[in-house]
C-alpha cells in the first residue's frame, strides 16, 4: 500500500511540473545579485502558540513552518552535531552560510521546496523530508532527500547538493536564537530563492488553499513549527 501511494505521489508531482516549463519562468531581478534577503522577523511557536524552545526540538525529524510567505513551507532541523559556517554557490554567485544556531549550534532551517522541480510538503503527503538515518538514496545519515527525483541535500553544510538533479542548494532561512528565553526567530533568506517559480507553478493550487488575495502574503509575525509527520498525512522515504 505504501509503495503504491509513493508511486502515485511521484507521478502527480512529475505531471504537475511537466505542465510548466520552469526555464521560461523569470526570476525576480534581485535573485542573482542579492543572496541575503532580510525579511520581517517571524517568531517560531509550538502548535499551541507558545514560543518554541530551541532545546525542546527533537532531532528525529524536520519541523515545518511557513516562511517567508504564508504559503511557502520551510524545514526546521536539529542536527546531531554542530553545523559550521561554509561558503556556497548558486547560479554562479557565492554566498556565506552562517552555520547552525542554538546553544550547541545544531539548529538550521531551509526552504522545504526542492530546488529541482519544486516538490514540497503538502497536507496529504510529502515526497521531501529529513531523515537522521541513512537511506537507500542518501547513502549517509542526516540528509534532506526529495524522493520525486532523488535530489539529496546536506543540511549540515548549508543544504548543498550531494547527489541528484537539483541545480543548487536549498535556500537557507536565517535564524536568530535568543539565549535569554531559548526562542527562535526567522529573519531572512540566504541563497537561491525559488518562491516566484513556486507561485507560478502552483498558482491555482495555492489560490484554492490560501485565497487569491493571500497566497503570496508574507508570513505573520508568529508561525507554528510542527513535526513533518504531523504536517503531512503521508511522508515518503526512499
Amino acid at each position: 500500500m505504501q509503495r503504491r501511494r509513493f508511486i502515485q505521489i511521484c507521478s502527480t508531482a512529475a505531471a504537475g511540473c511537466a505542465a510548466v516549463d520552469l526555464s521560461s519562468l523569470a526570476l525576480p531581478a534581485w535573485a542573482a545579485d542579492v543572496p541575503d534577503v532580510p525579511q520581517p522577523p517571524v517568531l517560531l511557536t509550538d502548535a499551541q502558540g507558545a514560543p518554541l524552545k530551541a532545546s525542546s526540538l527533537s532531532s528525529s525529524e524536520a519541523y515545518v513552518f511557513s516562511y517567508p510567505y504564508a504559503s511557502t513551507p520551510a524545514f526546521l532541523i536539529r542536527l546531531k552535531a554542530a553545523a559550521q559556517p561554509t561558503k556556497l554557490t548558486a547560479d554562479g554567485q557565492s554566498y556565506d552560510w552562517p552555520g547552525g544556531v542554538g546553544a550547541d549550534k545544531t539548529i538550521v532551517a531551509y526552504t522545504a521546496i526542492c530546488a529541482h522541480q519544486l516538490s514540497y510538503p503538502e497536507k496529504d503527503s510529502s515526497v521531501i523530508s529529513y531523515d537522521p538515518s541513512a537511506t537507500q538514496v542518501s547513502g549517509k545519515p542526516g540528509m534532506i532527500v526529495c524522493c520525486a527525483h532523488q535530489s539529496v541535500y546536506d543540511p549540515s553544510e548549508g543544504a548543498k547538493v550531494m547527489s541528484g538533479p537539483a541545480p543548487h542548494p536549498l535556500a537557507a532561512m536565517v535564524l536568530k536564537h535568543d539565549p535569554s528565553d531559548d526562542s527562535l526567530t526567522a529573519t531572512g533568506v540566504i541563497g537561491h530563492p525559488t518562491f516566484e517559480h513556486f507561485f507560478k507553478l502552483y498558482r491555482l493550487q495555492l489560490i484554492r488553499q490560501f485565497g487569491a488575495a493571500h497566497f503570496q502574503a508574507t508570513a505573520p509575525n508568529k508561525v507554528a513549527a510542527v513535526p513533518l509527520s504531523q504536517y503531512s498525512a503521508y511522508v515518503a522515504h526512499c
